[in-house]
């Protein structure tokens, strides 16, 4: 495998578990941030007041 297969399919398998998380957690979640010292991912979902 090249080094440019496995990091995109690193990429896909940290994009597929946090749609995961955000769609299991969909009612309660508004935003989920994910920060190390070089990266950081951020998700956010629109949510209803009340």
């Amino acid at each position: 495998m090249t080094p440019l297969k496995a990091a995109l399919g690193i990429i896909f398998i940290i994009c597929l578990t946090i749609g995961i998380f955000t769609f299991i957690n969909r009612g309660k979640l508004c935003e989920l941030t994910i920060k190390t010292k070089q990266h950081e991912v951020a998700a956010k979902l629109a949510c209803a007041a009340g």
